[in-house]
Parts: structure tokens; sequence; C-alpha cells
């Protein structure tokens, strides 16, 4: 018999003793006690320099650019500005930060050879990499820092699993009176063993103490294998997998338990005052604690105790446990038996709110089918839903409704979308400073009702507008300055409703207001189609400031609204003059309810007449030249909704010319209230959204690229002769062509838009030519007429019809491949720059001429012009709306949007053929709209913006 060889190295905990095979060499820690601050300092000092090694083998530039890509690697959404940062990621890309910084710039340099700042420096940064993860680390982060940052880093890194060696203290652990202390130093072995070979030395009276004292960790990851020297906690994903179910299956009998953790993340920790308050929870206040306790215990959640409110989230294994061995209902569902159901028939949910039945033979729905799906609220649907994604995608919905909204606007988008299935459901989406509404019009009384019911629905009260966020008697949301107290400032600042001197607290509000907000929606059933006109006007008198009242709440605790209005039918409303008329002061007398200037209602301050509500404000003072913001954005969606741009322009600007008398005489100042109506489709509104993802996503795109990106959408999202294209559609090609790359080219863009429904991309094209086209930008190489048949999913003779209608497009071209025909897509070229003629224009105004560029053009140079354009489309009445050929060139333009100083004898006789041409508002854009009795006066302004750089 051969001597034994040593066991192979697997990432878990095992056993060691005289009779394993496992060695006890290189990084071992000896007196490992309960107490994780007392030996993880100590470990981690060991593992440094093997930590450092492993980075100069991988480093490849400076110590900056080095701990960058190591994140990209370990954390790969650490620089998404969309998701705000946990301690834990915190101080994990800290750590990353000093070791590298260690590991390049110091490496062995003797320290006597370094100067004053240079110790200091190195002393801070091993203590940052001694003390991840034991909660007095940079930011005082728990054991996930430890998890996402050296733990993670070796996993990654390392070929094989590193063998860590801890020596348990006996005495200490027998000794120890507090099983919490040693429940956390287990959870920290735990972690360890996620990225390294932990060998765990103790002696038998140890192990039986550890197996009798934390049965639950010790059957885990020493007790379920044939021999002690294995461990389950290895890569094999079955295994923790099944660890999962093992540990969550003994709540069987414990319901509020798994509500508990479904309404836990692994991603952010809430307080135990939140989950109290939780209507999906539904555990009372007394009881939470204890259930957080025996849920840490079994290591499916971590406690933070460090602050003022306990928090709590789920651990790696409580994610899997809840992701696996939890259905919708919050009953224990077999791993096997959900995967079985799965390879079936696709979840068509991800969230409890939403149920929506899966059409036999679907695929994947697109984002809007799967708004549409809302089921049935008579049913077993909710009528205020989570706004989730289909199972398996990538859920951008948040994204693709809040990206098109422009702040303190009304913004119009052309859409084909898909009519509710019940309209009466409402969508809400919440991100740490974001909250979304999606809903469908059904006229003003019953939209006002959903909208109400959202903002202040059980969800929203329970995941937003929660005790942490506002605070026990509202003192979260405090004016800075203190110069008044908190209910002074709700109650006469903010003027929100139904908070009297009984209702100051969190609890007794919250009460309050959803008796109000049920009384208030149970009559919006009733008189929705009354013909009790008295009635109805007291009701809408309260939802407007049921509303106004939510909404100041949203913007005093520093969360940005956003409300999207779906219109299915929009040719039907504007053909029905009540109808038309009925959405026009909807958005006329709603939104300007949604103002604020400082702490102080913007309504209160402009249009209010009744004296005693004039009462009840606080003195303010207004600054030279103040605007009021709206504490809520609008989007209005439908299939031709910008043809309505001016019946909305003309009825907002009537209603927000009628101010308070005082006002418009000019005894009383008071800032000014602008509601712009923009087109959310134009070159302008496009340039935006892609600018607003750019910077998101930390796109390094060009302004030459960006430009390049503005026509391509232009082209591929609206039919040729508007120069418009659907921003939804623009936000969703760019988030798929960004999960590909961080840095996708046009043509990846184009390829990504090419994967969206036939009717959405090019939709000049008919459905089987777009489906050519679409095909051939996905193609690896070139293809020939079977392949293109079959891989578009079209006809012999549909094929034969179209294929004149995609040779003729400007990427499609013909190769030759074994001399059959093939067709291809080519790599979009930028068009060659015509050199721009200018000219500066004598001002009109107190404001200096802006300097204007004429592209060289076969078009009409004014806008207005009554010859049409070279589409054959008349342009006159789109001067708000189309982007002009006169640009508007500031510093910090586009690349190729160049001036000239001076100008030739011909420059001058071209622009004099122009400048008559150039509609009379270019420098006061509000010229159009009807003169204001005051200066103070609220003005409705149409959408002026220019594109910086754009190019018909």
């Amino acid at each position: 018999m051969g001597p034994r060889q040593p066991a192979a190295r697997k990432r878990g905990v095992r056993l060691v003793s005289h009779s394993t095979d496992s060695s006890t060499e290189r990084i071992t820690c000896p007196a490992v006690s309960p107490r994780l601050t007392e030996w993880v300092p100590a470990l981690l000092a060991k593992l440094r320099p093997y930590t450092e090694r492993t980075i100069r083998e991988h480093a490849t530039t400076d110590p900056w650019r080095t701990s960058s890509q190591l994140l990209e690697e370990i954390l790969p959404a650490w620089h998404h500005t969309d998701n705000p940062w946990t301690d834990d990621v915190a101080e994990a890309v800290a750590y990353t930060r000093a070791i590298t910084a260690l590991a390049l710039t110091y490496g062995d340099e003797p320290t006597s050879t370094r100067s004053p700042y240079h110790q200091q420096r190195y002393t801070n940064l091993t203590d940052t990499v001694t003390s991840i993860g034991t909660g007095r680390g940079p930011v005082n982060a728990g054991l996930g820092a430890l998890a996402k940052g050296p733990v993670t880093l070796h996993r990654e890194l390392d070929d094989q699993p590193r063998a860590l060696t801890l020596l348990l203290d006996g005495d200490e652990w027998t000794s120890l009176t507090d099983r919490r202390t040693g429940v956390r130093a287990l959870a920290a072995i735990a972690v360890l063993a996620d990225g390294f070979d932990v060998r765990l030395v103790a002696s038998p009276r140890v192990h039986r103490h550890l197996s009798k004292r934390y049965p639950g960790w010790s059957e885990c990851h020493l007790d379920l294998t044939a021999s002690r020297d294995r461990s389950p906690h290895t890569d094999h994903p079955t295994r923790t997998v099944e660890t999962a179910w093992k540990v969550i299956r003994a709540l069987d009998t414990e319901p509020g338990k798994r509500r508990l953790l479904r309404n836990l993340t692994h991603e952010y920790a809430r307080s135990y005052r939140d989950l109290a308050t939780d209507h999906a929870v539904d555990v009372a206040e007394g009881t939470i604690s204890r259930y957080v306790l025996d849920l840490e215990a079994r290591e499916l959640v971590t406690i933070d105790r460090r602050g003022q409110y306990n928090t709590v989230q789920l651990t790696d294994l409580g994610d899997l446990a809840v992701q696996q061995c939890l259905d919708d209902t919050d009953e224990l569902v077999h791993p096997d038996q959900r995967r079985l159901d799965g390879s079936l028939t696709a979840t068509p949910q991800q969230s409890t709110s939403t149920v929506s039945p899966r059409r036999a033979g679907e695929e994947t729905p697109t984002p809007d089918e799967w708004v549409a799906a809302t089921g049935n609220p008579d049913a077993d649907a909710d009528y205020v839903q989570w706004l989730t994604g289909p199972a398996n995608t990538q859920n951008h919905l948040h994204e693709r409704f809040s990206t098109v909204a422009h702040d303190d606007a009304i913004t119009l988008v052309d859409d084909q979308l898909h009519s509710f299935d019940d309209g009466r459901v409402a969508y809400l989406s919440h991100t740490n400073d974001q909250t979304l509404v999606v809903l469908q019009w059904g006229g003003p009384l019953a939209t006002l009702g959903r909208l109400a019911g959202a903002l202040l629905s059980e969800k929203a009260l329970s995941k937003i507008l929660t005790p942490s966020r506002l605070g026990q008697e509202f003192e979260a949301i405090a004016d800075g300055t203190q110069a008044y107290p908190t209910d002074r400032i709700l109650r006469r600042g903010h003027q929100v409703g139904w908070y009297s001197d009984s209702e100051t607290t969190y609890g007794a509000w919250r009460e309050r207001i959803t008796t109000v907000r049920d009384r208030l929606l149970a009559q919006v059933a009733e008189l929705t189609d009354s013909d009790d006109t008295a009635a109805r006007s007291d009701l809408f008198e309260d939802l407007h400031g049921l509303i106004a009242s939510a909404t100041q709440l949203y913007h005093a605790a520093g969360i940005d609204l956003t409300t999207t209005i779906r219109i299915p039918d929009t040719d039907a409303l504007a053909r029905n003059p009540t109808h038309l008329q009925d959405l026009c002061e909807f958005l006329a007398k709603t939104a300007p309810k949604q103002s604020v200037y400082g702490i102080h209602s913007g309504y209160r301050m402009l249009f209010e007449d009744r004296p005693a509500k004039l009462c009840r404000r606080l003195p303010a003072e207004t600054d030279h030249d103040a605007t009021i913001d709206l504490t809520m954005s609008w989007v209005v969606a439908g299939p031709t909704i910008t043809e309505l741009h001016d019946e909305i322009t003309d009825t907002l600007a009537s209603e927000l010319t009628t101010v308070r008398e005082a006002i418009a005489d000019g005894t009383e100042t008071a800032p000014t209230l602008e509601i712009p109506v923009i087109d959310g489709t134009t070159y302008p509104a496009i340039r935006r959204v892609i600018d607003e993802i750019a910077m998101t996503h930390d796109a390094q795109w060009t302004p030459r690229e960006r430009q390049r990106l503005v026509r391509l959408c232009l082209r591929s999202f609206g039919p040729a002769d508007t120069h418009q294209a659907c921003p939804y559609d623009v936000v969703a090609s760019l988030l798929r062509a960004l999960n590909e790359s961080r840095m996708p080219t046009l043509a990846a863009v184009e390829r990504a838009a090419a994967t969206l429904p036939s009717e959405r991309f090019q939709p000049e094209l008919t459905p089987t030519a777009t489906k050519l086209y679409a095909t051939l930008l996905r193609a690896d190489g070139p293809l020939g007429r079977s392949e293109l048949i079959e891989q578009a999913g079209i006809s012999a003779s549909s094929y034969d019809r179209r294929l004149s209608d995609v040779r003729d497009l400007d990427r499609v071209t013909p190769v030759q491949q074994g001399g059959h025909r093939r067709w291809a897509t080519t790599t979009p070229t930028p068009r060659p720059k015509t050199p721009p003629v200018t000219a500066w224009l004598p001002a009109n105004s107190d404001r200096p001429a802006p300097l204007v560029t004429y592209r060289q053009s076969t078009t009409p140079a004014g806008p207005n012009s009554s010859l049409p354009d070279r589409t054959g489309r008349d342009n006159r009445g789109r001067w708000d709306r189309q982007p002009p050929i006169a640009i508007l060139t500031e510093p910090g333009g586009d690349a190729d949007d160049t001036t000239h100083p001076m100008t030739t004898t011909n420059q001058s006789r071209q622009l004099n053929s122009h400048a008559h041409q150039l509609p009379a508002t270019r420098d006061h854009p509000h010229d159009t709209m009807t003169p204001t009795p005051h200066p103070t006066t609220a003005v409705a302004t149409p959408q002026t913006e220019l594109p910086n750089g754009g190019d018909q």
C-alpha cells in the first residue's frame, strides 16, 4: 500500500483530524474564537501576500485601472449609477482599490524608504484590507463585504481553491454564553468557504458541541457526506440547492417566516419597523424580531445591528432558498419540481401581484404585451401591481418608462401600444429615488382614482413611503433649515391634507390616509358613470387633494415621480370632441396641482383663491426669476398622441394664465409655473434619450457617434416622411446592445433594434421585408435564398415579392460565394460632412444673437415654408415639433457642427436668401403663446428645443 495522496482541493468546509488526508500547511489561523473580530483580521493579514501576488500576475496597467478591471470581474454592476451602493459593495470596492495599490505601488518596498505621506497611506491601506467584513472597515459593513471582496476576488482569480486552515479554540467555543456571537463566526466561515478550501481543526469535544448548539450549520457543512473530509458546500450547483432545500423545508409549518423571507432581498437591507408595516409580510411587530433571529440561526438572513434600527437581508443561501424553494404563494416546492414545471411552461409572471395567463404557443412576450397582460382583478390579480418583466429576460421596464420622461413637463409619445386586459389595473415601479406609475386612460374620474390608488396603495406604503423613509414622526422630511416644526412644514407648507394634530405619527397618518383612500375609491366606482354633477365635482376635488398630498410627500421624501398614461386608441378619442376635451382638461387641471416651490405648494401660491385656504400658508419669499417645479412628471402615450399637441397646449395655457387676481394685477409676487408640452418623438427628444442612457450606463459615445445614433433611430423607428421615432424602441434597442457590449457600435445597435417586432422596426417596410432585413442584420454572415426564407420564417413567394424592397436599402449588398449570390449587410459609414454656411444674425432682443448654421440641402430653408419638403409632405405647422434646418451651435456641441468665424460674399448671399424664412419666434419661443397678464403669471410652453448637431 503506497503513501496517501493529499485530498483534492475543493471549495467548502471540511473537518480535519489526524485520520484525514488534508494537510494544515500554508495559511493557518490559530486560536479561532467565536468573536470574528479577533481572528478575521489576522487571517486577512496572512492572506494578503498571496492576494498581492495573484494581483501582480493579472495586472496589465496602473493600479487604478487594474483595480477597475478586477471590479468588472468580481462586481459586474459596481459602476451602474441606477443601483446605489450598499455598504458591503462600497467596502468591497474600497478593499479592491486598497489591495491593488499595495500590490502594485508598494510591493516589497522597505517601509524606511517611504515618505511620511506614503507611510501613512500604507498604514491606511493595510487597515482597509485587514478590517473588511468585520464591522470595523471603511463603512462598517458586515460579512457581505467579505464575500464580495477577498472571497470573490480569489474565487475568480485562483486557478484552484486556496487552502485556509482554522484551528478552533475549544475553551472559547464551549464556554460561550451568547449563541448569536457563535452564529456570526460560523457564518463568516461559511462565507470564506465560497472562495476557499476551508479546513477546520476541532477536537471531538468541540465538534460535538457545535453539532449540539449549531445543528443547522453543522448539518450543512460537517455531517452531510459519507466522509468527514468532504463538504457539501462545493461548486456543484445541485448540492448548493439541496442545501437550501434542507434548511428551508423545516419552515413547512411556519407560513409567517416564509412570507418574511419572500419580502427580503439579497441586495439591500430592510429595517424591522418597515417589515412590521409591510402588508405583504403581515406579521405583528413584536414577532418580527423573533422570526428574524430564527432565520439568522438557519443562516437564511443576516442582521445588521450597528445602526439605530436593526436591518435584515437575505444571505446567499437565503436568496437561493427563496428563488428555488418557494413558489409565488410562498409555499414550499422542491427545486426538482420547480425545474420540471419550468421546462413544461415558463412562469408567466415574476411578481406575485401580477397574474397573467400564458397564451398557448406564445414566445416570450414583448415588453408592451407583457404590460398589457394585467390579469383579472375580479379573479386573483391585484388592482395595483409591480412592474416586472418576463422571467429569464433582462428586465428593463423601469428604464423603458422612465427614460422618455422630461422633468417637470408633459411628454407626448407616439407608440403602437396594446390595450390593457383590464383597464382598472395600475402598475408601480420603484428604485431608491424614483417611482413610476403606469396606467390606462379611462376618463378623468376613473384615471384620477387609479392614480390615487397606486400612489397610496398598500404596496407603495409598504415598500416606498415607509417609516424609514419618512420617519416615525415624519422627521426624515424636515426642511434643512429647521425654520419650522415638521408638522407645520407638512400642513402649511406642502399643504398635505388629512394630517391633523392626532395624525402626526406615521402609524396614525397611514391609518387615516388608507381610510380616506378606500372611501374615495368606493365613490369612484359609484360615480364614474353617474349624472350627479354635484357629487362628481366634490369627488374630483377630494381626489385632486389626495393626489396632491401624496405627490408632496413623495417630493419631500426625495422621490422623483413619473406617471405614464396610456391611450390605446387616440384616433377615436380625437374624433370625439367631448372625450378630447376631457383629456385636455384632465392634464390642465391635474398637472398644476402637483407643483412645489421649496417647501410650499405651487398651486396654493398661484391659483388658490379661497380665503380660508390662503390663510393656512407659511410665509414665502420669492427670488427674482424664480420658477415652480412639478412634483410629478407626465408622459402620455398613444398611437397618434403628438397630433393632439396643440389642443393640450392651448387648454393648459388657458388654465395657467388664470391665476389669482392679486398676482395678475401685480399686488402679490409669486414664482412662474411653466409646464412644457414636449413631443417626445423628435430629433432633440431622441438625442436626450441617447444622452441619458449614455450617462446612466457610462457609454462613452462621441458627439459624432451620438448624432449618428439619432439618425439611425429616426430611420429605424418611424416612417421615413416624419423624422420621428418612438423613444420606447430607442431605449429597448440601446439597452439590448449595452447588454452585449459596454460600447456598442452603430451596427450593434441596429442589430439589437432588429430583434424588435416587425411593426416597430423599419415601419415603412412591409412586415415581410422587415423580417428579411432583420434576419440579415442578425446573421453572422451572408445568407442565400433558402437560408433567408427559413430563418425569416416567410414563404418563397413572399421572398420573391419583397426582395427588391430589401436590396434597395443602403446597408444590403449582394456577394458571391461559391458561384451563388448571397445577401449581406455592410457596416454603416458616416456621410461626408457638408461645409456649413454661417453668419451672425442681428439680435432682436437684449440677449446676444445666436450663431445659426444652415446645412446645404435641397429642402426649403424655412420649416414653415409652404413648399413640400423632400418627402413630398407639407411642413407647415410643425415648427415646434420637427427638427428645423436651423441649428443653434453652442460651445461643447457635436464635433462636426463647426462654424466659420467669417463668411464670404457668396455665403452672405445664401444667408440673405434664407434669412427671411426664419420663424419670428426664433429668439422668443413663447411669442406664439397667449400673452400672460403679469410677469409672474404661469405659462404653458410648447416644445422649442433645437437639435444640437441635428441633421435632416
